[in-house]
């Protein structure tokens, strides 16, 4: 074991000298062809074993599944067998032929039925005192067959010599008169052959046979051999009666088998169902597959050889021109230029680094000073505002953040106090000197409320930290001051608070109401008249629709902002979208008692728009002209026609809008009854009906009725009659 350890490391370093020796192309040459080396064996070997594997794999899932899809179609034939011996039993005609006792009529009818199913070859009728139909040797009598089974059944019949096997279906023939012995039997049988196993080949996708006592009986395998094509797999199927799958050849084939017994009703194993699938073709496919793999691998080494070595000599040659010139600038020539063009992105940037150092060395002031004013230039371009405070508590630096943040200009602050720049807005209580004074051993960061220079206030994220951690006693350290506009954060953050509290608020009223309205049902339902149970319905139904309107509101709002909204126009009739959402709001009119008026032109011209989007937005718009209208109140619907395009104003008799509200009615958030001081709402119906109808061309608009109540209005374009037309005609194309 020592003497095998020492030839090992020999062995090693003997390696090891031998590549130090070699040149650039030599170890580039030896580590591609280790490369391609190990990639075959570790990644190209196991991936195609896995790949066989994988296949096997499936083959034998595909024999699985031809076995369970056959051992499904016998218990198809077995349960047809059956119903087919039930139906002719009960055949009145027939019965009326047993009663006459005519032997030769029963023959010809029962011939008759043999050819009309097309693929009975036995059918008999047994009675007391005669049998009629296909004789066949070895079928167990009908009473027997039946015995201690339902009154209709079919199984597995095994009749030897020479060894066949059918499928018999056997049924009592009973008296049409209750109480009436057994007139006599019927017996229906299938023989199991080789166009059996070509069907079976149809439908499951392998090949199929029959074997009988060790013997191939039935079978669609062209060329199969007498015997079965695995016969030790065969015996143990038939003393185990479990199914297996195995491999078995014959004539040079290799073939995947999958063995299934087929047992009578008792559980005797009477035949072994046998499919095949040939292998020789998938195993050839996966050695040409091995083959391909390997001979790729030796093409890519033998390319990759080639063109290492061309690629060492364009790397050795201008290697070697800089190795002379950074020779020279190592003994102080800093004149020597370095231009090494090799058409190698690596050595060209090498070659300019060389000359950039050179040309630092020479300019080593003029890069100090460009790195100062780099310094500065980064300071301006932070995104947030920098300020410097000396010791003496006055600004000594104000970047280009700063002067957009708090409006001021760096020039007319500097050298100020900083108390100059940060006035407390009214009501703040923290300062930022107190921020400033504050003991602390590091950072100090706060959120204060200061104005600006043109009075404004602001929401400022303050962040303090001294420039010097250890200042010489006696003096205080210089401080930079980081601020940032937090103002839009917060409103944002408020507007989120805001609009989740009144879309909980407006989810709960519906809610509640069917909550009271389920609960009254519940409990007085049965004691409620049906005007009262009408009611209270209707109550449901208003609730249900606000809560539909709500929630399709927020989906529409969230399609709009994340730019996927879209309509699908088509030839409408505007008079019909009008009554659906007239339809739709009908229970809210009735129940707040207020009437809808319509004024339109008899004949309305068809438009080019998305039905289900302009019923939406009526919908919003009647249901804010029923909320703002007193109870019994008017609302009008005005279509009026114009050359280009369509006008419809919805009119309510509520309290009108604020007058200097109207440029916001249409925008997120923001409600009707909103005051002057910004408050956010749940407010998305009005801006869906802006969305909708600004994607169909059209302009929305509000104002005030001089009578009294709001007008809210919205214009949909008219397409040209022939393009209505030409959408007509692919229709019906």
């Amino acid at each position: 074991m020592l003497k095998f350890g020492h030839d090992m490391r020999s062995f090693l370093q003997y390696i090891r000298q031998h590549y130090q020796k070699m040149n650039l192309s030599q170890r580039l040459i030896l580590n591609l062809v280790l490369v391609v080396v190990a990639v075959i064996v570790f990644i190209g070997i196991p991936t195609n074993l896995a790949m066989w594997r994988a296949l096997e794999n499936q083959v034998w899932l595909r024999v699985q599944d031809a076995q369970s899809a056959t051992g499904a179609l016998y218990d198809a034939e077995v349960t047809r067998l059956k119903k087919v011996a039930g139906l002719i039993s009960g055949r009145p005609t027939l019965y009326n032929l047993i009663q006459q006792r005519d032997a030769a009529t029963i023959e010809q009818y029962l011939s008759s039925l043999k050819e009309e199913s097309g693929n009975l070859d036995i059918i008999q009728v047994s009675t007391a005192d005669f049998m009629a139909g296909d004789p066949l040797p070895g079928l167990p009598s009908p009473r027997d067959f039946l015995s201690g089974r339902e009154p209709y059944t079919a199984d597995f019949v095994n009749l030897g010599n020479p060894a066949s096997m059918y499928i018999v279906g056997v049924s009592e023939i009973e008296s049409p008169i209750s109480g009436d012995p057994i007139v006599g039997y019927v017996l229906a049988a299938r023989e199991i052959k080789s166009d059996y196993m070509k069907t079976l080949e149809d439908q499951s996708g392998l090949a199929q046979s029959l074997i009988v006592d060790g013997k191939r009986v039935a079978t669609s395998l062209p060329a199969a051999p007498n015997w079965s094509l695995d016969p030790q797999s065969a015996l143990s199927v038939q003393n185990t009666g479990k199914a297996c799958c195995s491999q078995g050849g014959a004539l040079d084939q290799t073939y995947y088998i999958g063995m299934m017994p087929l047992s009578d009703a008792q559980g005797n194993v009477l035949a072994l169902s046998e499919v095949a699938l040939p292998g020789n073709s998938i195993h050839q496919g996966m050695i040409n597959t091995l083959l391909i793999s390997a001979g790729v691998s030796i093409l890519f080494m033998l390319l990759g050889s080639v063109l290492v070595v061309r690629q060492a000599r364009s790397i050795t040659s201008p290697l070697l021109r800089l190795s002379k010139a950074a020779d020279q600038i190592s003994q102080g020539n800093l004149d020597v230029t370095t231009p090494v063009e090799s058409g190698i992105p690596e050595i060209n940037q090498l070659s300019r680094h060389f000359e950039l150092a050179r040309r630092q060395l020479r300019h080593t002031l003029l890069v100090t000073q460009g790195e100062m004013k780099h310094t500065e230039r980064l300071l301006s371009l932070m995104p947030k505002g920098v300020i410097v405070i000396d010791e003496n508590e006055r600004i000594t630096y104000f970047n280009r953040d700063a002067e957009e943040i708090l409006g001021y200009e760096s020039w007319a602050v500097e050298r100020l106090p900083f108390t100059h720049v940060f006035t407390p807005a009214p009501g703040e209580k923290l300062t930022i000197s107190e921020l400033l004074h504050r003991q602390t051993d590091g950072s100090v960061a706060q959120r204060i409320n200061v104005l600006d220079a043109h009075s404004k206030p602001l929401l400022l994220f303050v962040a303090i930290s001294p420039l010097d951690e250890n200042p010489p006693s006696g003096y205080r350290s210089e401080r930079v001051v980081v601020i940032r506009d937090v103002t839009e954060e917060e409103a944002v953050n408020r507007l989120r608070y805001n609009f989740l509290a009144n879309v909980a608020h407006e989810f709960r009223t519906p809610l509640s109401g069917i909550a009271a309205t389920s609960e009254i049902l519940e409990d007085e339902g049965s004691m409620l008249t049906p005007n009262e149970l009408r009611e209270l319905v209707e109550t449901i139904q208003l609730s249900t629709l606000h809560l539909q309107t709500l929630v399709e509101n927020l989906l529409q709002s969230t399609t709009i902002e994340a730019g996927c909204f879209q309509v699908h126009r088509r030839p409408i009739d505007l008079r019909g979208v009008v009554q659906d959402a007239t339809d739709l709001m009908s229970p809210l009119f009735k129940r707040r008692e207020q009437r809808l008026v319509l004024s339109s032109p008899e004949k309305l011209p068809k438009l080019w728009a998305d039905a289900n989007r302009l019923i939406q937005v009526l919908v919003n718009l009647f249901s804010n002209a029923s909320k703002f209208s007193p109870m019994g109140g008017k609302i009008e619907l005005e279509i009026t026609l114009f050359p280009n395009w369509v006008t419809l104003a919805v009119l309510d008799s509520g309290p009108g809008l604020p007058t200097d509200r109207y440029a916001d009615l249409f925008k997120r958030f923001v409600t009707a009854g909103q005051s002057r001081d910004t408050q956010y709402g749940i407010g998305l119906g009005l801006s869906v009906v802006k969305s909708i109808i600004e994607m169909h061309g059209g302009q929305v608009g509000a104002e005030n009725l001089a009578r009294g109540g709001a007008k809210v209005w919205f214009t949909i374009p008219i397409q040209p009659p022939e393009e209505i037309d030409n959408y007509d005609q692919d229709t019906r194309r």
